[in-house]
C-alpha cells in the first residue's frame, strides 16, 4: 500500500459582507410619499389600495404587499413593468429609479417592517405637502353689493377677462386681463370698481394701460397680488400703490418703475414680494429700499436671470458645435437639416443613393424617408 503526501492547500474565502437593513422611515416612507400615495391614499383609492396607513398597506386578506415574499407581492410586481404597460406604478410621471425599486425589493423580503410610528410619520409628511388653504378675511357686503359684484363679472367676462373665485369655500375673486393684451386700457380696469370689496388677485401684465388707470386700483383695497408686468404704467403712478392696504405682490416687470417710486412702494407695510427686472431701478436704489424694510421685502431684479440666459445660449452653442462636428467625421453630404434647415444631428441620417444624409430629429428623417425627391434639391451639389 503506497500512501501519498498530501500537500497543504489553501482556501481563502472572502469576508461576507452584511447587508444594511432598510429604513422605512429613511428609505422606504420617501418613495410611498412621494411617487405612491397620491394615488393610493386618503384623497384617492386607485384600485382600492391605500399606501399611508400600515392598516390599509397589510390587508387581513388579499394583501398587494407579502412580507418575505417580493415575488409574490403584486406592488412590487407592478413597480417592476416596463415603461408603456398600463399597469406600471407609479402611473404618473417616470418609473421608479433602479435604486428605488431595489430597496422595496429589500424592504419586502426582509418583512417589510412598518414601525409604529410609521403612519404618523406619513400623515406629516403629506400634510407639509397640501397646498395650504386659501383664507381672505374680507369684508361684509351692504345690500345689493353681491348682485353688482355678479353682473360686473359678467361685464367683464364680455371684455375677455377670466374672471373666477379662488375657490369654492371663498368669495375672493381673481381677475386676469392678460390674454387681451392690447385690447385692454384704462376703461376696462374702471369695469373693476363693483368688485372693490372681493377682488384679491389681479392680472393686468402686457396690457395697454397706463397710469390713468393707477387711480382705479387704488380703490381696490382688498387686492393682495397685482400684475402689471410688461405695461407702460410709471413710477410715480406705481409708487402711489403704496396705499393698497393689503397688497403683498407686485410685479412691476418692463414698467416705468425707478427708485423712487420704489422707495414708495419699500414703505408699504403689507408689502412682501416686488418684481423689478427690466425697470429703471438702479442698484443702489434697490440697496437703499430693501435697507428699510429690515428684511420684510424681496426684491427680485432678475440678475439670475441675464446669468441663466447667457449659459443657455453658450450651451445651446456648445452642442450645435459638438453635432457639427461629428457630422464632419461621419462624411455626411450636408451641415444642415434638408426639411428644417436647423443644425443636423448625427443620430438621424439615412443612406440615399450612395450618399450619408442626415437630418436634426426623427420626424424630418421621416418625411425625407415617405418623398426624398422634396427635399433632394436642398442638398449641396
Amino acid at each position: 500500500m503506497r500512501l501519498f503526501a498530501l500537500a497543504p492547500v489553501l482556501v481563502w474565502f472572502a469576508p461576507l459582507v452584511a447587508q444594511e437593513k432598510v429604513d422605512f422611515a429613511r428609505q422606504v416612507m420617501p418613495i410611498l410619499v412621494g411617487r405612491c400615495i397620491e394615488c393610493h391614499g386618503p384623497d384617492k383609492e386607485k384600485g382600492d389600495l391605500r399606501l399611508d396607513t400600515k392598516a390599509f398597506a397589510f390587508p387581513d386578506e388579499d394583501g398587494t404587499i407579502v412580507p418575505g415574499k417580493p415575488d409574490d407581492s403584486e406592488f412590487l410586481h407592478r413597480v417592476l413593468l416596463p415603461l408603456g404597460d398600463e399597469d406600471i406604478m407609479p402611473a404618473k410621471g417616470e418609473p421608479l429609479s433602479k435604486a428605488q425599486q431595489d430597496v422595496l425589493r429589500q424592504w419586502i423580503a426582509e418583512g417589510a417592517d412598518w414601525p409604529a410610528t410609521g403612519d404618523q410619520a406619513i400623515a406629516e409628511a403629506l400634510e407639509k405637502r397640501r397646498i395650504p388653504k386659501l383664507v381672505f378675511e374680507l369684508p361684509a357686503l351692504e345690500a345689493g353689493e353681491a348682485q353688482a359684484i355678479e353682473k360686473a363679472m359678467a361685464v367683464l367676462r364680455t371684455r375677455g377677462a377670466v374672471v373666477q373665485r379662488l375657490a369654492a369655500d371663498t368669495e375672493a375673486i381673481d381677475v386676469n386681463f392678460s390674454l387681451r393684451r392690447d385690447q385692454v386700457g384704462d376703461a376696462e380696469v374702471r369695469l373693476l370698481a363693483p368688485l372693490a370689496k372681493r377682488l384679491v388677485w389681479l392680472d393686468l401684465s402686457r396690457t395697454a394701460i397706463g397710469d390713468e388707470a393707477v387711480a382705479s386700483l387704488r380703490a381696490l383695497p382688498e387686492l393682495r397680488r397685482l400684475n402689471l408686468a410688461n405695461t407702460k404704467v410709471g413710477d410715480g403712478a406705481l409708487g402711489s400703490l403704496a396705499a393698497l392696504p393689503k397688497l403683498e405682490v407686485l410685479n412691476a416687470y418692463g414698467t416705468g418703475l425707478g427708485d423712487a417710486g420704489l422707495a414708495s412702494l419699500a414703505a408699504a407695510a403689507s408689502l412682501r414680494t416686488l418684481y423689478a427686472w427690466q425697470t429703471k431701478v438702479t442698484k443702489d436704489g434697490a440697496a437703499k429700499a430693501v435697507a428699510t424694510t429690515e428684511g420684510r421685502l424681496t426684491l427680485d431684479l432678475g440678475d439670475y436671470a441675464e446669468a441663466r440666459l447667457a449659459a443657455a445660449q453658450q450651451e445651446v452653442a456648445a452642442l450645435q458645435a459638438k453635432k457639427q462636428q461629428e457630422a464632419a467625421q461621419q462624411n455626411f453630404v450636408n451641415q444642415k437639416c434638408p426639411v428644417s434647415d436647423a443644425v443636423i444631428d448625427p443620430a438621424y441620417f439615412v443612406e440615399h443613393d450612395g450618399k450619408r444624409i442626415a437630418f436634426c430629429c426623427g420626424k424630418c428623417k421621416a418625411k425625407f424617408e415617405k418623398d426624398p425627391k422634396a427635399y433632394l434639391a436642398k442638398l449641396p451639389k
